[in-house]
């Protein structure tokens, strides 16, 4: 199945409304975090603490190493015509790297469970956020074709046995070009959108799908929004040829400096508080939070 996708590297305020701000301790005195700061700050006063030994960990492996990496904005290209694979795994250069890419996904989920325990009246909300690292193949059908995409982790709401992904976590290999990240985030994409539309006994329904990524030591956020026009269309005619698909992407992030933590902490944050509101248009929150 081949698909063009466009895609748009976006600000922050284009991405998800209302800003909420956050610091961690471990920046009180530097705008880089410091390995010694790290050892010797209070854990009290910093939730993310286990977080940022995990992440100094995977950073210090890709420089011992010697992997080349790069922030996505280098490999960046605007319009990309890609084919989905009926495995999204099933990529050459992948299977080598699958430890690394593990550990992307405990950190994003270490990420993602540190922000939610920081956030005001979150326990108190109806919509309960869980967190897994392990990956789950998410089955979808394009014109009577099968495929199946297998993000490493994901932010998951309702029961359990249900796995209902609200967030997906992607992972990076060395070498990675950007059609290869586009077929991983588009198959994830298109695993959770199914996923979610499944349990709605409405029908097709306009959907926004998000996922969180890894690019050597830099994460970044990106949104896809299908129409309802567009699933139906796809779903009848079985191909996405008539217009490109549109993706939103972040820049990349690099946590360990403090201007890069702010903005990636404030988009996640405003992302978790944006689900948690009910008014997200993901099949799962639309569902259970009522």
């Amino acid at each position: 199945m081949s698909v063009t996708v466009s895609s748009k590297l976006v600000e922050l305020d284009n991405l998800i409304p209302r800003v909420v701000d956050r610091e961690c301790e471990v920046f009180e005195h530097s705008d880089i975090v410091d390995e010694e700061r790290l050892v010797s700050g209070p854990e009290e006063d910093c939730k993310f603490h286990q977080f940022l030994y995990n992440l100094f960990s995977y950073r210090y492996e890709l420089q011992e190493s010697a992997i080349d990496t790069t922030e996505i904005s280098n490999i960046f290209v605007p319009s990309q015509a890609i084919t989905l694979p009926t495995k999204s795994w099933r990529i050459s250069g992948r299977e080598p790297s699958k430890y690394l890419i593990r550990d992307q996904c405990i950190i994003s989920s270490l990420l993602m469970g540190a922000i939610c325990c920081n956030l005001n009246n979150v326990k108190e909300q109806h919509l309960k956020i869980g967190f897994t690292t392990r990956g789950r193949e998410l089955r979808y059908t394009i014109g009577g074709k099968r495929y199946a995409a297998r993000p490493e982790g994901a932010a998951v709401v309702g029961p359990r046995a249900e796995y209902l992904p609200i967030i997906s976590f992607t992972g990076w290999f060395p070498g990675q070009t950007w059609s290869e990240l586009l077929i991983e985030t588009f198959s994830a994409m298109l695993g959770q959108l199914t996923k979610n539309l499944s349990i709605l006994d409405t029908g097709f329904q306009d959907q926004e799908v998000f996922i969180l990524g890894f690019h050597g030591p830099y994460i970044h956020i990106a949104r896809g929004f299908f129409t309802k026009d567009l699933i139906s269309r796809v779903y009848a005619q079985g191909h996405f040829d008539q217009e490109p698909i549109n993706l939103q992407f972040t820049r990349s992030y690099d946590l360990f400096l403090k201007e890069d933590w702010l903005e990636a902490t404030r988009v996640l944050t405003r992302l978790i508080r944006y689900l948690l509101s009910g008014t997200a248009r993901v099949g799962a929150v639309q569902k259970y939070s009522k």
